[in-house]
């Protein structure tokens, strides 16, 4: 990290803001309301990405709510009048006539990308109300208004995230004096209520108990409610101060997913949003429920920001990528993803746009993250989540115990700032970084969701969950035990037929590095570590895995089936690695990973005694820690 770069400020905020509106700008089709850009498409951008203008509303709503705000910005001597080019394109999307018309849900109800689109198109309109809507003829506010209804159906019943975007539709039309369903209204913030799961966390699916936790929480539930707060005003104020306790909670653990360059421990789908987390800090902190200082929230905004920019997530034109970084894979993206979506990131400018010049945001000094203030291990018993932060290496890392229903996004049982994660698939196959991967055959087994699972103090993860080869589904219980820039794993397999058909494999955490750097690979420790490094110009990044107990030797690191195009940051990657030969039920194995710099380069293995007891207790002896019992699943 360059440590001499001034600290994050408003005249920083305002160059980016401007290039990426003159970017989204020079993309934009003759209507004025869908962009022409470059990437992988999907349906959606038949005609050009309407999405690629209605998620630019997060960004423009923002800047206009301010009177006080110029209506253009400056960038390389052309002026962009951000008033103008958010008229056309309300005006051009909504009307059916004109070759830019976003479209319609074609089903009423439908929880389709219409309606999605509708709620922040509504949220940006009551922001920009004196500039624009004010300024509209009766049959344009009529125009807009028929698509917003024709897009907000009540659906009958909520079943995910998506109830957020009913709602700031309904309440947006509401604090405009235009016609509205309070049913609406009133069900979304008690379907909330009713999936709300404790410490800030929302439970993304029908019911509390599906166990989905992932970045919606921040840019789709917390952002979308603290909308939905601002436009009601006075209006449910037992509700609004629930949810303003509610969002104070979620975010006392946000800086800690961070590391001291500003990168975050990505994790689950969606990641083509990249900074649009950054909304629902920057809208607490206006509202109120921020619970750190405002130095504080400055420079991590501030560092997340550039980690983006300095890694190619805009093109020099000022458009956004779908994929992370310039280098990234583009399977980091989902079918749904279009080549606009991506705009979706520009909740963390409106969120920058909300505050007033002299908000103590911009003028307090900037303050330290976690992870520079010391190592920290913190459990997050709702949402399955450990996070480890090391400071002398800066980085964070996030220990999953539930997993997901995508084996690479959610499945892996870490996910590193240092290290990123492997988001493609080679061969139909997720890569074996962070996982123990059975194999038989061709077939290489990979963990999805836990069917069950437990975090406890001082930072150890334990779970059950199946890997399913030639049609059986066979049972593997992992321990995973934090330690700073190492951690523990104790697995037990039980086949579920003929052992002797099975191997395994098992990855530590990826190194991954730009095409043209020149890594270092080994094996060392009589044949038990498997270990990589890069030294990069200001860092160096080191991976290794060592076999402790029950596997049949390490591996010299390389590409998993020769797949380097798969990490979801870097253009390369090489996966440090264990093998067993062949699976034995009563085996325990047991594995050591480090992820850090080449300071961490020397074994530290020697001494871990662990313990599967016949009561299910997990003892481990390792000893920084000391002695730790990790108790039977059931009754952590």
């Amino acid at each position: 990290m360059n440590s001499s770069r001034p600290p994050f400020d408003q005249r920083e905020a305002l160059d980016l803001w401007s290039w990426l509106v003159a970017g989204w700008a020079g993309s934009l089709d003759q209507s004025g309301s869908r962009t022409l850009t470059d990437g992988i498409h999907c349906p959606y951008d038949e005609g050009g990405s309407f999405e690629g203008v209605t998620r630019m509303m997060w960004g423009l709503g923002g800047w206009l709510t301010r009177s006080d705000r110029p209506s253009s910005v400056h960038w390389r001597g052309v002026d962009y009048d951000i008033t103008h080019l958010a008229r056309q394109a309300l005006l051009h999307g909504t009307d059916p006539g004109s070759p830019g018309y976003w479209g319609e849900s074609a089903c009423p109800g439908s929880a389709d990308i219409w309606m999605v689109e509708a709620g922040h198109v509504a949220f940006a309109l009551w922001q920009s109300r004196e500039r624009i809507w004010d300024q509209l003829l009766p049959a344009e506010q009529a125009q807009i208004v028929r698509w917003l209804e024709a897009c907000g159906h009540h659906p009958g019943r909520f079943g995910s995230n998506f109830a957020l975007f009913w709602g700031l539709n309904h309440a947006s039309r509401k604090a405009l004096g235009q016609r509205y369903d309070q049913r609406v209204i009133s069900d979304v913030l008690d379907y909330c209520d009713r999936i709300y799961a404790g410490d800030g966390w929302f439970d993304d699916g029908p019911e509390r108990g599906t166990d989905h936790f992932d970045d919606y929480n921040y840019w789709a539930f917390t952002s979308h409610l603290l909308a939905i707060m601002e436009v009601e005003g006075d209006n449910a104020r037992e509700w609004r101060d629930r949810s303003r306790d509610r969002v104070r909670l979620q975010m006392e653990s946000f800086p800690h997913f961070f590391s001291v360059d500003g990168a975050y421990a990505e994790h689950g789908r969606s990641l083509a949003y990249k900074f649009a987390r950054l909304g629902a800090p920057i809208w607490a902190h206006h509202h109120g429920c921020w619970p750190h200082s405002p130095g504080m929230l400055r420079r991590l905004v501030g560092r997340h920001l550039r980690w983006y920019i300095d890694r190619g997530a805009v093109r020099a034109d000022g458009s956004l990528r779908q994929a992370l970084t310039s280098q990234g894979t583009q399977d980091i993206r989902e079918r749904y993803i279009s080549t606009g979506s991506a705009y979706w990131s520009m909740q963390a400018f409106g969120g920058l746009w909300s505050l007033a010049a002299d908000d103590p945001f911009w003028t307090s000094p900037e303050e330290d993250l976690p992870v520079e203030t010391g190592d920290f291990i913190r459990v997050m018993p709702t949402t399955g989540w450990v996070l480890a932060g090391h400071r002398r290496s800066g980085h964070v890392q996030r220990f999953s115990a539930k997993g997901g229903d995508h084996p690479a996004k959610y499945g892996k049982y870490h996910y590193s700032t240092l290290a990123p994660f492997n988001a493609g698939l080679v061969d139909g196959l997720p890569a074996i970084d962070g996982m123990l991967s059975l194999r038989s055959g061709d077939e290489t087994g990979h963990r999805c969701r836990s069917s069950v699972s437990a975090v406890g103090e001082p930072g150890w993860l334990r779970f059950q969950y199946r890997q399913t080869l030639g049609g059986d589904d066979h049972e593997l219980e992992t321990v995973v035990l934090v330690l700073g820039n190492s951690h523990l794993r104790v697995h037990r397999i039980r086949p579920a037929g003929d052992e002797r058909a099975l191997d395994a494999v098992e990855g530590a955490a990826p190194l991954a590095y730009a095409p043209g750097e020149q890594i270092e690979c080994g094996v060392d420790c009589g044949g038990t570590r498997s270990w990589a490094l890069v030294r990069e110009r200001s860092r160096s990044r080191f991976v290794a895995i060592q076999a402790i107990r029950g596997y049949s030797r390490a591996k010299q690191p390389r590409a998993w089936r020769h797949g380097h195009h798969i990490n979801s940051v870097y253009g390369r990657n090489v996966i440090p690695r264990l093998v067993v030969d062949r699976v034995d039920p009563s085996q325990v194995y047991v594995s050591l990973v480090t992820i850090g710099t080449e300071d961490d380069r020397r074994p530290a293995a020697e001494s871990v005694q662990v313990d599967w007891r016949s009561d299910d207790i997990v003892e481990i002896d390792w000893p920084p820690h000391g002695r730790v019992n990790v108790p039977p699943l059931g009754l952590g």
